[in-house]
């Protein structure tokens, strides 16, 4: 193992030019700049004041200051960014990028999938490969163009993205802000019960809209009002589009993802920090290889979780509708019995009785009985 370590003060500027394999950047409390990597040899730094410049070939793990600014050329594989305050820029990442608890975040291209938690500030994509889900998102989300399926959660700000795939919104816009999403598939957007929005939709396939509100037909959609209509939304689907209003029983099953995957990004970090420690000096043990392991297990989880929380707003959405797909008509009640039993499938979830997959066949098969 290589390892390089200066003072470099509470705010530098950290320039990485390339990473062969994964990054990994962790901020801490302090005014030090660590950098770790699994060969001899392979790992390069240079400092010009605060300025920080980094290459390395093989992957790397840095530890620095949560103030640092951070930009960066090129990795090879995955990257992950943890306990950052100030902004973070990447041109590309090969692999897959996790991010949680940072501060404002711009990307150009993420080869694999997208995972942001806690983000506090605007996260921007030009282009992402695969998946995209972000949560808690404090300020504007753009995702120019999502390969594959979308899930954004709690996000505050406008929203701007094409999504090749399905998408499922829960969104909370701000006073004159102008969001539109564009689905490939399907599209399920929830906004809050004090919404106060101008809403536009389209859709190729059915459109399931809230039954207590006026619209107007144009020939860019349907356009609704919600409140003083301070906001604006533009939603359009290749496929079907269910739009709700106010919280439902889905909301649970989010929680539950959401808590779940937080525990398991905490978990992963102190895993990966004792592989680091017990590997130090030993030649023949690769903590990177298998921190890589256990990420790319999370990371599936992940996804797995994602899908089955858009597929269970999906599966609400239609039972809701009743079984004639007509558009506008008031939405029958869905029997007390099924819900209750959906809640405690919910509720093994949350105590780890029954695992994602479990739950999820649970529920389809509840579903199949309505």
């Amino acid at each position: 193992m290589e390892k390089v370590k200066m003072e470099v003060g509470e705010a530098p500027t950290v320039n990485i030019e390339s990473i062969g394999g994964d990054l990994r950047l962790s901020g801490r409390n302090d005014t030090q700049f660590e950098a770790q990597a699994p060969e001899k040899g392979s790992l390069n730094v240079e400092q010009d004041d605060n300025q920080i410049s980094v290459t390395c070939r093989s992957g790397c793990l840095i530890f620095l200051p949560v103030g640092a600014r951070v930009e960066v050329e090129q990795v090879g594989g995955d990257a992950r960014v943890t306990g950052l305050t100030n902004e973070v820029m990447m041109k590309t990442v090969g692999g897959d990028l996790s991010l949680r608890r940072v501060g404002r975040s711009t990307f150009e291209l993420i080869g694999g999938d997208l995972y942001a938690r806690k983000v506090d500030g605007d996260l921007t994509v030009d282009r992402i490969g695969g998946d995209a889900v972000a949560e808690k998102v404090e300020g504007d989300v753009r995702l120019r163009a999502v390969g594959g399926d979308l899930v954004l959660h709690k996000v505050t700000g406008l929203v701007e993205t094409t999504v090749g795939g399905d998408a499922s919104l829960t969104l909370s816009p701000s006073a004159e802000t102008h969001s539109v999403v564009h689905a490939g598939g399907d599209l399920s957007c929830r906004l809050p019960e004090d919404v106060s929005a101008s809403i536009t939709v389209h859709a190729g396939g059915d459109i399931a809209l809230p039954s207590d509100v006026e619209r107007e037909d144009t020939d860019e959609g349907t356009t609704f009002r919600l409140g003083d209509a301070e906001a604006t939304i533009e939603l359009s689907a290749g496929g079907n589009l269910w739009l709700r209003v106010g919280k439902g029983e889905v909301d649970y099953a989010e929680d539950i993802v959401g808590s779940v995957m937080g525990e398991l990004d905490g978990r992963l970090a102190e895993m990966e920090a004792r592989f680091n420690a017990i590997g130090a000096g030993m030649y023949a043990f690769d903590a990177e290889r298998i921190g890589a392991r256990v990420r790319r297990s999370v990371a599936r989880a992940r996804r797995k979780a994602a899908k089955a929380q858009s597929r269970a707003e999906k599966r609400v959405a239609r039972r809701k509708r009743g079984r004639t797909i007509t558009f506008g008509t008031s939405e029958p009640q869905t029997p007390k019995v099924s819900e209750d039993e959906r809640l405690a499938v919910l509720r093994m979830l949350e105590k780890g009785t029954i695992s994602v997959e479990e739950a999820e066949k649970l529920l389809r098969s509840l579903g199949s009985e309505a």
